[in-house]
Formats: C-alpha cells, sequence, structure tokens
C-alpha cells in the first residue's frame, strides 16, 4: 500500500518513471553522482521494454527533442579528441541512451507531483551538505561529496536551477499545498540558494540575473494579484543569504572586480576572471576564422598552443581545453553549425513547456488542481533551458557529466509527467489545435 502510494498504481512503465521523476532531483547533489540513480533506473525501463516503444506513437515534439539529442552525441563524437581512444565515446554515449530513454518515459505517463518532492528533498539535501562542508569540514566551498573532488560550479548551479524550479513550482501549486508544505518549500529553496552560495560559483547569480526578467514575465501572466508578494518574499529571501553571507559576497564581488580591473590593465589573466577573458579573446578571433565550421577539438587545441608560443595570448589558457564560455566554445571547434545545434538544444525543450495561450485553454474545464499542476510543471520545464543558457555564458556546462545528465534527464521525466497529464485531461477539441 506503501508503494502504491508514492509511485502510483500499475502499469510498471509508470512506476518507474515515477521513482526516476523523483530521484534524479532529490538524489542529484546529496551523493556522488545521485542524479545516475534515477537515469539508470529509466535506462533498465527502457531496455526491458525495447520491443514497444520504439514502435510507439510518440508527440512531434519528443521527436524534435530526439533528433536534437542524437544531432548533439554525433557533434559531441566530432568535437572528441582522437587522443581520448574509447573516451571520446563518453559523451555522445550519453546523448544517444538518453534519447531511447526519452521515447521509453515519454509514454510512461509519470505522476507529476513526485517532482515536487525530489525538489523538496535534493534542496533541503544540497542546503545540509553545504552547510556540512563549509561549517564542519572546513572546506574553502560546497561541492558536494565526496568532499574536495567535484566540480563546485556544476554542483552550485544545479543547486540553483532546483531551487528556482522548486520556488516556480511552489508558487503554481500553494493553494493545494497548503501552509505548512508551501513553509517547508520555501526553506527547501533558501537551502539550495544558500548552497548556491557557498560554492561561490559566480556565474550561478549572474544565469539567475539573465532568467530573472521570464520569472517575473511569467508571475505577471499568471500571478499577478499575488505578485508582489511573490516579490517581497524574493527580496526577503536574497535579504537573509545576504546577511548569512555578507563577509564571502563581500569578498567574491571584490575579487572579481580586482581581476577585471588587473586584466583591463595588463593583460595578466593568470586568475579566474583574466583567464576566461583571455579565452574568449582567442576563441572569438580564431573562431572568426573559420566560422562555419570551425576548428575542431585538435585543431583548436593545436592553434591554441602555436599562438600561445608566438605571444598573442596568456600562457594560462592552455590550462584548459574548454573555453567557459559553452556557445563561444562551439564556435570556435564546430563553427555556426555547432552554435546552431546547441542553441536548439536551449530552444527545444522551452518550446515544449512553454505555457501559450492555447495549452493552457486546453485545461481551462478542468479542476483548479488539475490546472495549477500542469502550469507548475511547465513552469519548472522552463527554468531548464533558460538557467542553463545562463550558466553557459561563464561555463561549459555539457562538458561534464552532472552538466549533461541532469539536463537531459529532468528535461524528459519533466516532459514526460506533462505528457501523462495531456492524455488524461487536455481538451484536444477544436479550440486546442495549436501544435502542442
Amino acid at each position: 500500500m506503501m508503494f502504491d502510494s508514492l509511485v502510483g498504481p500499475a502499469p510498471w512503465p509508470r512506476r518507474v518513471a515515477t521513482a526516476a521523476l523523483f530521484l534524479v532531483p532529490a538524489l542529484a547533489l546529496v551523493v556522488q553522482s545521485g542524479y545516475s540513480f534515477g537515469a539508470a533506473l529509466l535506462l533498465i525501463g527502457a531496455l526491458c521494454s525495447i520491443h514497444r516503444w520504439p514502435r510507439g506513437t510518440h508527440s512531434p515534439w519528443t521527436w524534435a527533442l530526439a533528433v536534437v539529442l542524437l544531432g548533439m552525441g554525433v557533434l559531441w563524437y566530432v568535437l572528441a579528441d582522437p587522443q581520448e581512444a574509447w573516451g571520446r565515446w563518453d559523451r555522445p554515449a550519453k546523448f544517444f541512451l538518453g534519447t531511447a530513454c526519452l521515447l521509453f518515459v515519454s509514454r510512461a505517463a509519470p505522476r507529476p507531483r513526485a517532482q515536487f518532492w525530489g525538489l523538496l528533498a535534493g534542496c533541503l539535501g544540497a542546503g545540509a551538505v553545504a552547510l556540512w562542508q563549509v561549517h564542519v569540514e572546513g572546506a574553502p566551498r560546497a561541492s558536494g561529496f565526496p568532499s574536495r573532488h567535484t566540480n563546485a560550479i556544476q554542483w552550485g548551479n544545479i543547486a540553483l536551477l532546483m531551487g528556482t524550479m522548486l520556488a516556480m513550482q511552489t508558487i503554481a501549486l500553494r493553494r493545494q499545498l497548503g501552509r505548512g508544505r508551501v513553509l517547508a518549500a520555501a526553506l527547501a529553496v533558501l537551502m539550495a540558494l544558500n548552497a548556491s552560495v557557498l560554492s561561490q560559483s559566480r556565474g550561478g547569480w549572474l544565469a539567475l540575473a539573465m532568467a530573472l526578467p521570464v520569472g517575473l514575465y511569467l508571475l505577471w501572466r499568471f500571478h499577478r494579484r499575488d505578485l508582489w508578494r511573490v516579490l517581497g518574499g524574493l527580496a526577503a529571501v536574497l535579504a537573509v543569504l545576504a546577511a548569512a553571507n555578507y563577509e564571502l559576497l563581500d569578498q567574491r564581488w571584490a575579487l572579481m572586480e580586482k581581476e577585471v580591473q588587473i586584466y583591463s590593465s595588463s593583460r595578466e589573466a593568470d586568475n579566474s576572471v583574466g583567464q576566461r577573458l583571455e579565452h574568449w579573446r582567442f576563441a572569438w578571433e580564431a573562431g572568426l576564422e573559420r566560422p562555419l565550421l570551425g576548428w575542431g577539438m585538435r585543431g583548436y587545441l593545436d592553434e591554441k598552443a602555436r599562438r600561445v608560443a608566438a605571444g598573442q595570448y596568456e600562457p594560462s589558457i592552455l590550462e584548459y581545453i574548454y573555453t567557459h564560455n559553452e556557445p563561444l566554445d562551439m564556435f570556435v571547434k564546430a563553427g555556426l553549425v555547432g552554435v546552431l545545434w546547441l542553441l536548439l538544444l536551449y530552444a527545444v525543450p522551452l518550446a515544449m513547456f512553454w505555457p501559450t495561450r492555447a495549452r493552457m485553454a486546453a485545461y481551462a474545464r478542468q479542476p483548479e488542481d488539475v490546472q495549477a499542476q500542469m502550469l507548475a510543471l511547465r513552469l519548472g520545464g522552463v527554468c531548464i533551458p533558460v538557467l542553463y543558457a545562463g550558466f553557459g555564458m561563464t561555463q561549459v556546462f555539457f562538458a561534464h557529466n552532472s552538466g549533461i545528465m541532469f539536463y537531459l534527464f529532468m528535461t524528459m521525466l519533466t516532459w514526460a509527467a506533462l505528457r501523462g497529464m495531456d492524455a488524461e485531461h487536455a481538451d484536444h477539441g477544436p479550440s486546442s489545435r495549436s501544435p502542442r
């Protein structure tokens, strides 16, 4: 009985999908590679039902996302360093297997509320891990377990994304949740944002600032009466974070200003900001010489080494093989073709989840709780590509295992839950014939 209440009734693909919808965010930042547990569950489900899902009927949006994922897999294979041998399959394999999981889960209709509880548990867990690492272990930055062996930028940015998704879902579901659960969710959001601060990932807060206009527009559109209350709550959260981490925030801001001034005056790039700015300069100037298809990974590395040896760029950019900017990295290595495909990876999910008038009208006759749940999924889904695009301004997020896995599986699971709701509740009559 307890199991049925958590993952819902049979058939088994729905139970598997519901469990994954909870597990991916719940474990993502709490244990090492926590996002992989739910992903592995989906892969097992896809393999066990391989005789069904390839022949099933899928939404045009599902096929569009599948094509984009396959194309990214091919692109990452082409861009892999030939010297990596079998390692060059690491990133492409995630996109290829993720496509199979997408086609499996998109027809499984997981229970939507599982994502809210997964985000709640994951945000609380991430906040607790960050507090433990910084204030108990004495680590300089929160980065997840094992301590000091994971990428703090990736970890902190995913914590920020989860906190933002939970905040948007809580706003949409607030009347259905009740005051106690709303307060618990607010605490979890605060914990997740604090985890991001303790990771010292400055790029994440830049991404949040870039995403803020989108969030404010959606809040104005769907919760206009509560907009000032929401803004007041946001201001309160930021005030608490600033008060709790004043010294850290002040130090990081002062350090950023100093590094920008050093690079501007002397081109010195032996620091975080200077190294990024110098790498961006190289990527832009080299990319303009081969704008269509780029240099490829090997050509990029060789050309960078040649120009550094000639004194054109600072030696610090040789330390990394990525440029710390997703679009520029694609531009210099794969040209405009690569940039276009990267933009599709953001744009297709954004178009899938965006709450258009036709999509909202399809639920007009449904009870308020159903409408709220549908909106919660769409708002949470919008957060994923918007914030990832922001993260990509200062980090090549898809070069990392966590960046690929969290994006793929949170996107497909959110989409699967939404597709299940559409199949059960949406009015597909003449008033809602717009593409879904």
